[in-house]
């Protein structure tokens, strides 16, 4: 194949990347997060959604499965990855979605029509220069009006010390032709700068810093993202002039917690703190190297919007979002006597309050995860709750619920939906698997585990999970309901 290079098809065919769904880049993440920053992007349920670069699907294929007047394309330069795709896409009876081996050099950006949502995970980092210019174009010309645009990337300055190392790993196994021996050689090289680096020096410290990262990931991410013929990590400035060009402008981040400096703590909240006026791209730079990120995923939109778009997250928005959070009490029970309680998690970011109306919101939140809750569902909850003694007027009750969802969503203590998520939370007398998650399963392979939840999660699913589940018409026995409840799986 020419265009982006018989190289890179060549290099995918002897490793393919593991294919699976990404939440940060689900439409209606999309959607709640294009909402929070002043503009309502198309409803998911009946979106066209296009993703370049899709192996075989596991990110997109959930997506038409869980919404059947949706429409689903997704481009990739690997055949082989496409043809696995395509078997579970007949596996699955789906009509709604398509996989097509594609070259984007070679694409006709016209003939492929409007999407509502494109989706570029995994791409832009890992082609050459000419296939980026195409994939914006293509971007640009297949985006509706009101659409968005999801493109992760490897960004400096985190990437400047992991190029070291991807430099000297790509020496030693350059004569390697085999994938598997040019992963052997690359983790050799590794080991031999552990031994010569000279301690205290800053190439043992950039080893380690590379060997944590590579002890968390698995083999698929040493090979395209240390090995891969192409990986081009840039500032987010340069990626957003590039987008620029295409006629693409800067909404936001899929996840928003990551763009607030108070969570990467005081100090660089408080460095941060000087006015940037409204250069929204400038602050986040600064961000970049206060927390050394090696990693974003940006959201796009036509230049159009500019005037539409909220530079910081619109606290009456959040008021239309479901939220779902895991709040647990740390110390047993929620009291309603005024001190002071912690719940969400032990380690990072968690809740802490004295006040009635926020504790019982986070028991609420808790009882009905990994389901949403409305606003409304939380203040007729925490209205029911409260004893008459400390019933608070709907404006308390009204700021209190405004503040609290600031919080969770900032803090990235809370999945957000502009619609319900209808999973159980405590379960049930009689627990069922929600719909998709059943069809999934029994579309299961020999040797295969993994399934995608309505979180747009790929969740793995032990041998006596399988088989029960497998085996059944549905219904989950109640030794495997909380299993199955956190998995994101059980029906509401």
């Amino acid at each position: 194949m020419q265009g982006q290079g018989t190289d890179i098809r060549a290099w995918y065919e002897a490793a393919p990347y593991a294919s699976f769904a990404y939440p940060q880049c689900a439409p209606e993440q999309l959607q709640a997060v294009a909402w929070l920053h002043g503009l309502r992007a198309p409803v998911p349920a009946t979106a066209r959604v296009l993703e370049l670069g899709c192996s075989s699907g596991g990110n997109l294929i959930p997506v038409a499965l869980r919404f059947p007047r949706a429409h689903a394309l997704g481009l990739d330069i690997s055949g082989t990855d496409i043809a696995h795709g395509q078997d579970w896409i007949r596996r699955l009876d789906l009509d709604n979605v398509e996989l097509r081996e594609a070259d984007l050099l070679e694409l006709d950006p016209a003939s492929l029509g409007q999407f509502d949502y494109i989706v570029c995970h995994g791409l832009y980092s890992w082609v050459p220069r000419t296939a980026q210019d195409a994939m914006l174009a293509i971007c640009r010309r297949a985006l509706a009006p009101e659409g968005v645009v999801y493109v992760s990337y490897n960004t400096y300055p985190g990437w400047k010390s992991r190029e070291l190392i991807r430099d000297a790993m790509l020496l030693h196994c350059s004569d390697r032709t085999d994938a598997g021996e040019r992963l052997a050689y690359a983790r050799a090289m590794v080991g031999f700068l552990r031994e010569v680096a000279a301690r205290d020096s800053v190439l043992a410290r950039t080893v380690e810093e590379n060997i944590k990262i590579l002890s968390r990931t698995g083999a698929d991410y040493l090979a395209h993202d240390y090995l891969e013929p192409d990986n081009h990590p840039c500032y987010l400035r340069d990626f957003l002039a590039h987008a620029g060009r295409h006629g693409l402008i800067y909404l936001g981040e899929s996840e928003p917690s990551r763009s607030v400096p108070a969570n990467y703590g005081a100090r660089i909240a408080a460095a941060l703190s000087t006015s940037f006026g409204d250069d929204r791209v400038r602050r986040e730079q600064y961000l970049d190297f206060a927390v050394n990120r090696s990693f974003r995923q940006t959201l796009l939109v036509h230049e159009a919007q500019a005037a539409r778009i909220a530079p910081a997250i619109r606290r009456e928005r959040l008021r239309d979002l479901h939220l779902s959070a895991h709040l647990p009490c740390h110390d047993g029970a929620t009291r309603l006597d005024g001190s002071a309680q912690t719940y969400g998690p032990r380690q990072g970011h968690n809740l802490s309050s004295p006040h009635a109306m926020v504790k019982l919101a986070a028991d609420l939140l808790t009882a009905r995860w990994p389901g949403t809750i409305s606003r409304e569902e939380l203040r007729a909850g925490i209205q029911a709750a409260l004893p008459p003694a400390q019933a608070v007027p709907e404006a308390t009750l009204d700021t209190a619920l405004d503040e609290l969802g600031e919080y969770l969503v900032t803090r990235g203590l809370a999945r957000i939906r502009l619609a319900p998520v209808a999973l159980a939370g405590m379960p049930g007398a009689a627990p069922r698997l929600e719909a998709g998650a059943k069809r999934q399963i029994d579309a299961l392979a020999e040797g295969e585990r993994f399934v995608c939840n309505l979180w747009h999660e790929s969740v793995e699913l032990a041998a006596d999970e399988l088989a029960a589940l497998k085996a059944g018409d549905g219904a989950v026995d109640a030794r495997l309901a909380e299993s199955i409840r956190s998995k994101g799986l059980l029906a509401a």
